[in-house]
Order: structure tokens, then C-alpha cells, then sequence
């Protein structure tokens, strides 16, 4: 039943592109199908008592790719590059002798696969596809900063066998670095993707270390008018790339 659900979404949805003309429906019906066929391989797995591996995240993100592209759908697009992400997370891990589903529990994991898909829009032109590329940027950025969000708190949860608080402060540091990069790259090329992400991050990490530096020992009217006086600042250093021409 599975089997002839995806195979029939998957007809439907090419029969509804050459009828719809606003490219909703197809849309709905390609989604379906990616729906029925993820169900169809996870059900054929519990069937036949497979062992459940990491490389079924391969042909999800296979067929997602291929519905995103022939049919121009950036939610299915990021639908694979999440499997993308899940899948070279978890064979990094197998290859350090991690099982793949403790994988995430390690977040530089998740370095290699972030530099992959930076690398993808240098290396592909995605004119025909509006939004393709801001989405890899964006998930790439997500796999760099995030970890290193993370383990500038949680040192342990490092491979690196120093100290946890130079690990903390290590990365800390390549947060920095890599959000204010991040935003200084997408200025000068008019990204606004790239700004938004790296001043998300760039704003999280600079309040973090508020927290750490300022709220055990100031008043907690002085810790928010510092608050309040930072996020000022950033909205000065908004205005002035948005003068630039890099929309915020």
C-alpha cells in the first residue's frame, strides 16, 4: 500500500504541474510523495526486522533533492540537506568508533558537513533556482555555529583531550570570528543571509558572555541597561549595512 502510495503522490504530482499554473498544488502533492516515501522505507525496515543504519538517510535525501529540484521547492531542499547533515554527522562519529545514533551528541561532528554545504553555492550556480543557495549557506553557517555555540559552554562535550575551559574558550573565540566573518562576507556580497545569520549568532554569543562576566557581581538594572545599550549598538550596525545596500 505504501509502495503505491508513493508511486502514485509521485504521479499525481507530476500530473498536477502541467495544470498548476501557481505551483501550490505541486508543491502540496511533492511533499506527499517525499511523506510516503520516507513512511515506505521506515515501514519496510520494521517488516523485515532491520537493523536500523544510518544509510537510509541516503535515498531520503536522494529523492528529497530530486523533488526539490524538478520541482523547485526549497522545504524539500531542506529536507535533504538535513539528511545530508544526519548522515556525514553520523559517519564522522562511525569512523571516530561512535555509534551513528549517539552521533549528535558530539557537536563537532557537524564542522565537516557545515564547509561542505558552504562550499556548495561557490561551486554551483543555482540561478534557476531562487533561494537555493541562500538555504545552503544558511545550514552551513547552522553546522559551524551552532556547535561551536554549544561547546564554547560544554567543553566536555569536545574530542579534544585538553582542558574543558580551554575548549570552552577556544571555541568561544571561533565563534566570534566566524559569525563576524559570516556577516563581513555577506556585506560585501550583498548576502542578507549570511548578515542575518551571523549577527544572530554574533548577538547570542556576545550576550552569553554578558551573562558570565557581568551577572553574578552588577545590579541587575546595570546588566540590562547594557543589554539595552548593546542591542542600540546593533541596531546602528544594522542601519549602516542596510546603507550598504544588504537588507537586514
Amino acid at each position: 500500500t505504501l509502495i503505491g502510495a508513493s508511486l502514485a503522490s509521485l504521479g499525481l504530482t507530476a500530473w498536477i504541474q502541467g495544470r498548476d499554473a501557481s505551483g501550490y498544488f505541486t508543491k502540496l502533492a511533492a511533499m506527499v510523495a517525499f511523506a510516503c516515501f520516507v513512511l515506505n522505507l521506515y515501514m519496510l525496515g520494521q517488516i523485515f526486522n532491520v537493523t536500523p543504519s544510518d544509510t537510509v538517510l541516503l535515498p531520503w535525501a536522494t529523492f528529497a533533492f530530486l523533488l526539490a529540484y524538478r520541482y523547485d521547492l526549497r522545504l524539500l531542499l531542506a529536507a535533504g540537506i538535513c539528511c545530508v547533515i544526519a548522515w556525514v554527522s553520523a559517519r564522522v562519529g562511525a569512523f571516530g568508533g561512535v555509534y551513528w545514533l549517539s552521533a549528535g551528541e558530539w557537536p563537532e561532528h557537524y564542522f565537516p558537513v557545515g564547509a561542505l554545504l558552504l562550499a556548495v553555492p561557490m561551486l554551483i550556480s543555482h540561478r534557476r533556482f531562487a533561494g537555493f543557495e541562500a538555504i545552503y549557506r544558511v545550514f552551513g553557517l547552522l553546522c559551524l555555529l551552532v556547535p561551536m555555540l554549544i561547546l564554547g559552554h560544554w567543553g566536555r562535550g569536545s574530542h579534544l583531550d585538553i582542558d574543558p575551559w580551554l575548549i570552552e574558550g577556544g571555541y568561544q573565540v571561533a565563534g566570534f570570528v566566524v559569525s563576524a566573518l559570516a556577516i563581513w562576507m555577506g556585506a560585501r556580497r550583498s548576502l542578507n543571509d549570511m548578515v542575518n545569520t551571523g549577527i544572530v549568532f554574533f548577538v547570542l554569543l556576545l550576550y552569553t558572555k554578558f551573562f558570565d562576566w557581568w551577572w553574578a557581581i552588577m545590579p541587575k538594572w546595570l546588566f540590562f541597561l547594557v543589554l539595552a545599550l548593546s542591542a542600540i549598538l546593533v541596531l546602528v550596525v544594522l542601519r549602516r549595512l542596510r546603507g550598504r545596500g544588504v537588507p537586514a
